[in-house]
């Protein structure tokens, strides 16, 4: 009987299933002496000799491992030959030799490359004693390098031959006892900021073409507890942030500019701790080292621009501002650069998200990713969803990958089966996914596409800090044009902090929930595989924190033969929330010019029949053609009102499955109270009774607790603003 090829195809155990894996065609192990006095000088003369066969700037480093790297070509035809040529220089040298296989996922259009060094991450099952443990260690030679890591209950072994890795971690996962085994990969990852194909990232010039920029400005709903406009962004770069006035972030600073006691983890290749622009929570954590330094190499400036695009602060005149100003960033280092690649492993990884979560971080932003799954690195995700926030999980933002192609990259695609997890496509000035051929001229890639996306934000042309002064991309402290679904994710991330800044009692879903509810639908109607839910929209979302928001409509009207004022009322309140929301009890009052007495009263008192609002229903409760009497008569008039309410309000039990209306308990109910808003309108008129119909007032009301006044005097031709 023939074998079939997937009967011979290599492959590992991940999440419980078999991952193929095919022989690279692109990528050379070479194993140097582990006699440090000879491998530095090796790598040099390596490097050297294989230049005209390697790839530019493709000969990467894994000292820990005494490995280097060669990637041979980009063309499979001249691959082949490229690997003889390099085997041959190598068995010429007496300090190298051919290392272990190099694997690539099987169908996949990730550009990464497994390297099974010799290690396995064997995790037993909880009722398996030490002694049985042991015997199953002992049966293949197994050494234990490391327990508990990187998690609970995992032990990292070494294997004889590197080799034998596959194999071993196969016949261990099979094993009754054991819950999962799996190679510890060395992985050769793509930054997640693709170059213009020369190495470097593409420059472009500051001016745009007429119209790049068009920001149509929305109405911000009314809150019941939205406090005064955020002080002016003095920051000098702002005017160029395009995408932070497309993802509506300044109207959201109105609600909150971040908390400084939500931190977002921006797990990456670290962050320069010394950075003018940017508030750390400390320590961090460097995973690849185990150490508390997560500083970055002078050339590894990935980390810090993203944690500028989540948190940058704003109104300190400098550089530009983060989603999230004001929330402070965790940084943590899962890998360094080598050769325009990452190197990490599934251990590092892993052990660097469950170190955030345990350190406190709110929020987990991953601008990287790969094609191979990992049972180590998916459990780690679980873990902040469990564990996180003290249970309610850690809201989690992750790149879908720069390949432009229906294929969402690992960990992004566990989007769907993990709650709280959301992946995230790029978007251009023009509302388009990034692809090589949208608008925005970066044609050398596009942002991966596929029907777990969750939203996208913007991902081209993104102004961010860099490591300061010569480290980095450039000379300077900044960076004018990151890119890539790895400037994507930190907008989510900013979002997730302002959320949590807003309401720090949401569950990680919660959030998750929100994000995709208030995104700007792009693209086919609803859901779709290139936009997800759509663009994120930062105003949108923190407006609905608020269980009750309301719009009201005041009109003067002169009745009788006086012609005495009252003001006309049309209130609405309704909820824009995820929760169920019962609407108490509204107070509606008159006042007399100087808010000294109350002149009328209107009241409400729930009732059954339209008091109680579910969620995302666009239910509301109408209170119409209400008539209270104001000041004056038509020579001379003003109305003040002052609205009170008070509600209950119900979060979800869980995701997708709000409460029925008959299933609120009044014991699981949050009561709120006390809110109250203010408005108010003035006019005087000259004795000759000048038509006056057109009053000049504050539309829908202001939420001034001291009551603004506007007041016109025909007779002087002059009008008062009082905005107290």
């Amino acid at each position: 009987m023939s074998q079939t090829l997937q009967d011979t195809q290599p492959y590992y155990y991940a999440d419980g299933k078999k991952v193929f894996l095919t022989p690279s065609q692109h990528y050379v192990a070479i194993q140097t002496s582990d006699r440090e006095e000879h491998e530095g000088a090796a790598i040099r003369q390596l490097a050297e000799q294989l230049s005209p066969v390697a790839m530019p700037g493709e000969v990467l480093e894994l000292p820990q491992y005494h490995l280097t790297i060669v990637k041979v070509a980009d063309n499979h035809s001249r691959s082949a030959a490229a690997s003889e040529t390099v085997r041959s220089f190598v068995d010429s040298q007496p300090d190298l030799s051919i290392g272990p296989s190099v694997y690539e996922p099987a169908n996949s259009t990730a550009d990464e490359a497994l390297i099974p060094v010799g290690e396995v991450l064997v995790k037993f099952k909880a009722n398996v004693s030490d002694t049985e443990k042991q015997q199953v260690l002992a049966q293949y030679n197994l050494i234990v390098q490391a327990s508990d890591y990187p998690e609970p209950g995992v032990d990292l072994v070494s294997v004889d031959r590197a080799d034998a890795t596959l194999s071993i971690a196969n016949q261990l996962h099979e094993q009754d006892l054991v819950e999962y085994a799996q190679p510890n990969f060395a992985r050769l990852m793509p930054r997640l900021m693709p170059s213009n194909g020369s190495g470097a990232a593409l420059l472009e010039a500051e001016t745009q073409p007429d119209g790049r920029y068009s920001f149509d400005q929305e109405p911000s709903i009314v809150r019941a507890d939205s406090p005064a406009p955020a002080a002016s962004v003095n920051d000098p770069a702002f005017p160029s942030q395009w995408a932070l006035r497309k993802i509506k972030a300044p109207e959201a600073w109105d609600i909150s500019m971040g908390n400084p006691t939500i931190s977002i983890a921006v797990l990456d290749e670290g962050c320069d701790l010394a950075h003018e622009d940017l508030s750390y929570k400390l320590p961090g954590y460097d995973a690849v080292n185990r150490t508390n330094d997560p500083s970055p190499l002078p050339r590894d400036g990935h980390g810090t621009s993203c944690a500028g695009i989540a948190a940058a602060r704003a109104n300190n005149g400098l550089g530009g501002a983060g989603v999230a100003p004001n929330c402070k960033i965790l940084p943590v280092r899962i890998a360094y650069g080598s050769g325009g690649r990452w190197i990490t492993s599934d251990a590092i990884i892993a052990d660097a998200i469950r170190t955030a979560v345990n350190r406190g971080a709110d929020v987990l932003s991953n601008s990287w990713g790969g094609g191979a799954p990992s049972s180590a690195i998916t459990s780690a995700f679980q873990y902040a969803q469990t564990n996180g926030r003290g249970g309610k999980g850690c809201p989690i933002a992750i790149a879908t990958g720069n390949g432009d192609v229906r294929g969402v990259s690992y960990p992004a695609n566990l989007s769907p089966s993990i709650l709280g997890v959301m992946a995230v496509g790029a978007s251009n000035e023009w509302d388009e996914r990034k692809s090589r051929t949208s608008r925005d001229g970066e044609n050398w890639w596009g942002s991966n596409y596929g029907p777990e996306v969750d939203v996208v934000a913007p991902g081209v042309h993104i102004y961010t800090t860099d490591i300061s002064g010569s480290g980095g991309y450039g000379s300077g402290n900044y960076i004018g044009n990151f890119n890539g679904t790895s400037s994507a994710t930190p907008h989510v991330a900013g979002l997730m902090g302002l959320l949590l800044s807003v309401d720090p009692n949401l569950r990680s879903w919660e959030v998750e929930e929100i994000i995709k509810r208030s995104a700007d639908d792009l693209g086919t109607a609803g859901r779709d595989e290139h936009f997800g839910f759509g663009r994120i929209n930062c105003r949108r979302a923190l407006d609905m924190l608020a269980p009750i928001a309301y719009g009201i409509s005041v009109t003067p009207e002169f009745i009788g033969s006086g012609r005495e004022c009252f003001m006309r009322v049309n209130l609405r309140l309704f909820n824009p929330s995820i929760n169920w929301v019962r609407l108490n009890s509204v107070t509606l009052t008159s006042h007399n010019p100087d808010w000294t007495a109350e002149i009328d009263r209107f009241e409400y008192v729930y009732n059954v029949a339209n008091g109680t609002m579910a969620p995302f229903s666009g239910q509301d409760v109408q209170l119409k053609k209400i008539l209270l009497k104001a000041n004056g008569n038509q020579s001379g008039w003003s109305y003040r009102w002052s609205l009170n309410w008070s509600y209950t309000f119900w979060r979800p039990s869980a995701p997708g499955l709000p409460l029925s209306a008959a299933a609120l308990s009044e014991a699981e109910g949050v009561q709120v109270s006390g809110k109250s808003a203010k408005g108010g309108d003035s006019k005087r008129v000259a004795s000759n009774g000048s038509a006056q119909q057109d009053a000049v007032r504050l539309g829908n009301g202001t939420t001034s607790e001291a009551g603004d006044e506007i007041t016109v005097d025909r007779q002087s031709k002059s009008i008062t603003i009082v905005i107290r």
